[in-house]
Formats: C-alpha cells, structure tokens, sequence
C-alpha cells in the first residue's frame, strides 16, 4: 500500500519515486521518513501497517524534494535547523510551513483526517492554515471537493 501511495505523490509532485528502504537505524528517534538530500532514497521506519504520522512524513519529505527542484533559493535560501532557531523560528520557515500544510491538504483528501498542528506556536499553525488554502486552491483544486469512500 504504501509504496502505491509514495508513487501516486510523486506523481502529483511531478518528481521521480524514490525507492523505498526500511531501515530503523537510518531514522532519528521518533522521524517516520527521511528522504535522502538527492531525493532518491527514502527511508521508512518498519512498522506492521503504515500510520497516518508515517503518511504525513512521507509527504512533507516528498514536498521537500519538489521545494528543492521548484525554487532552492525561495525554500532554503536562508533555512536554519530547529537547534539553531528554536521551534517557533523553524516552524515559521517557508519550507516548513510548506510541507506541512501540503502534507495536511494530502492527509485530508485521502485518509479524511485534518491535522491539528497541536505541538506548534499558534502564529505557525495560522501560516499552515493559510498555505493550505492556497495549495488546495492553486495546486489542486480537485482535492478541495472530493468525496471520500464510505
């Protein structure tokens, strides 16, 4: 499943698939999926069924992959670590809240579940909110108005 699921945003994203590895040891304690920097491998916590954190992850690092391919400059031109800044200076940083609210218009139009962003500073979760907004209405529309399967 899940790698029909991997195949199928990359495709939205207009990038190649990465294959696809399980390997607990290549993932920080707690991180679901790591794409590698040149976008070919992505690596997957083992787990008997995927989860909705490991299908969030997969998208926010897919959506990365496309930032870097789209505009480098615009996403990490000036893209600091969270050791760095701290939570609230990451979370506001255009690549996060990016693949954050893509990874949530994806979460919602196919599991039917809308991500809370609990963890997060309310001015991030307001950012998320708005590119949302914007990539369903920009990007894709056709999500916006789908029906989920009963």
């Amino acid at each position: 499943m899940i790698n029909n699921y991997i195949k199928m945003i990359s495709g939205m994203l207009r990038i190649p698939m990465p294959t696809v590895f399980y390997n607990d040891s290549a993932l920080q304690p707690g991180q679901q999926a790591h794409l590698t920097p040149d976008g070919k491998q992505l690596y997957l916590r083992r787990l008997k069924s995927p989860s909705l954190d490991q299908l969030f992850s997969v998208c926010f690092e897919l959506r990365r992959e496309w930032q870097r391919r789209t505009d480098n400059e615009l996403y990490f031109g000036n893209f600091r670590s969270g050791a760095e800044i701290g939570l609230r200076d990451f979370s506001i940083q255009p690549s996060v809240v990016d693949c954050n609210a893509f990874a949530a218009v994806m979460i919602r139009a196919f599991f039917g579940v809308e991500p809370q962003f609990e963890g997060l500073p309310g001015v991030a979760r307001s950012r998320i909110d708005n590119r949302i907004a914007e990539i369903r209405r920009n990007e894709f529309p056709q999500l916006a108005n789908m029906k989920l399967p009963h």
